[in-house]
């Protein structure tokens, strides 16, 4: 697709290029760098583009029915909340809220997926309800391929990517319910925040719709903040969302005061992007409760549940039965007999903490029956490889490689009624193919586009 090496003056142009569409970072002293991204887009069938689309409204359904459930969410992270301390505290919030039946929820979502082997379908790593990233910069990566091919004489049929419009535009229009004059927005953010560019084009698109938007912490909010009439009231200002960029993790809930600033955002009738319910709807152990068909039939009808279990990869518990080289065993023996067929992963978002091969035996040689409850162990899937160019700290290198492919969605609601459920766009993070994780800012992946071919 690209020719076989280049030259200074080349790697000169990518980054002039990256520069100026904005795919910016901050380096760890603060400094401007290029995002990781990759010159040669991801290839993709138009089978697996309908279906990549196809799924993002049955799958953000799901995830709303059930944050609607909360007995079904205590119920089902009942043994986590017990064995997770972050969990635990976020759903004793979550059934303390006294939020009305009709009330708004706002969401917005990322499914990632590998491909199969085969390429013959879409396989499910992980659904994303808090701190979808990267809705700013894949747009903007979209828009450097189609310099960078127009440069290198390439037809690249590039998939349309414009997230920002979409997810502003459902920001204004929940805004419009929320019915507030003059009310602003509040941007969670995590301090020293390296991906602030991608925060930032948001931001910008709201800012030029006349919204105002104000950065903060949980800290923050408790200390200067305060609940007037029901509203959340941060400097002055009523907040008619409040969108989390952090509280993810659970170092950033460790402090008295950002516990308080969770709990005085619960209390407000400020609409939470996520809400409590949806961001535990997220966790790893609701995705492996949903695997189950008879699990999955009680929020979706037959062909929604036909769909989106076609792209589920396979969960369990570690106490599950499974079959393995024709015998019956634990999933946790398993695991323990064959690493390599396997990711075991923690109740943790961002990034960087899922086992592999030898670290899954170690973990489950050690772990207490209780503390298991805090995991869950997932197929490991091996995604078709190929050959790829790709950019990291102005320098360009080639190698074996592998897409994971997202997909974003907005949904709005009040109540079981849905005022908008619409997917927004993508985004593609291209990792080298003997790497475990995938994550941009965690230092794995590169930003990519995807290339439609019949």
């Amino acid at each position: 697709m690209l020719m076989n090496q280049y030259s200074k003056a080349d790697t000169s142009t990518a980054v002039d290029i990256a520069l100026a569409l904005g795919l910016l970072q901050r380096n760890e002293t603060g400094g401007l760098i290029h995002c990781p991204l990759m010159l040669s887009p991801t290839l993709i069938s138009s089978s697996l583009v309908t279906q990549l689309e196809s799924l993002a409204q049955p799958l953000a359904l799901l995830i709303h029915r059930v944050a609607n459930n909360l007995d079904f969410l205590a119920e089902q992270l009942q043994s986590t909340a017990a064995n997770d301390e972050y969990t635990g505290f976020l759903l004793s919030l979550a059934l303390k809220e006294q939020r009305p039946q009709d009330s708004l929820r706002f969401s917005i979502t990322r499914s990632d997926y590998f491909l199969t082997q085969q390429q013959d379908g879409l396989r499910q790593v992980e659904f994303n309800t808090i701190a979808a990233s990267y809705i700013g910069l894949s747009e903007k990566m979209t828009e450097f391929h189609k310099i960078w091919g127009s440069l290198w004489h390439e037809t690249w049929d590039l998939l349309p990517n414009k997230p920002i419009s979409g997810v502003a535009d459902a920001f204004v229009s929940v805004m419009e319910e929320y019915g507030v004059a003059d009310a602003c927005i509040l941007f969670v953010v995590q301090p020293n925040e390296r991906n602030i560019f991608d925060q930032r084009f948001l931001e910008i698109a709201l800012v030029e719709q006349g919204i105002q938007v104000i950065r903060t912490s949980l800290e923050a909010i408790s200390e200067q903040g305060e609940i007037q009439n029901g509203h959340l009231v941060f400097k002055g200002k009523i907040a008619a969302i409040t969108y989390f960029r952090a509280g993810y993790r659970p170092d950033e809930l460790e402090s008295k005061t950002a516990r308080q600033g969770r709990q005085l955002i619960s209390q407000s009738t400020t609409i939470s992007v996520p809400d409590l319910p949806t961001h535990l709807a997220g966790t790893k152990k609701i995705q492996q409760v949903l695997t189950n068909s008879k699990m999955l039939k009680l929020f979706l009808n037959e062909q929604d549940t036909a769909l989106v279990q076609q792209a589920f990869a396979k969960i369990y518990t570690l106490e599950d039965p499974i079959e393995l080289d024709g015998k019956t065993m634990l999933a946790k023996e398993a695991a323990i007999a064959k690493p390599e067929q396997f990711v075991l992963k923690p109740q943790r978002e961002g990034g960087g903490f899922n086992l592999y091969d030898e670290d899954i035996r170690q973990c489950l040689t050690k772990i207490t029956a209780e503390e298991s409850n805090a995991y869950i162990l997932m197929e490991r899937l091996f995604p078709p490889i190929s050959s790829g160019w790709g950019m990291r700290n102005g320098e360009i290198w080639q190698g074996q490689v592998v897409p994971e492919i997202g997909q974003y969605g907005v949904l709005v609601a009040r109540g079981d009624r849905i005022l908008t459920n619409r997917a927004i766009g993508y985004l593609v993070r291209t990792k080298l193919s003997d790497m475990n994780e995938g994550g941009i800012s965690a230092g794995y992946g590169h930003l990519n586009s995807l290339v439609k071919i019949s």
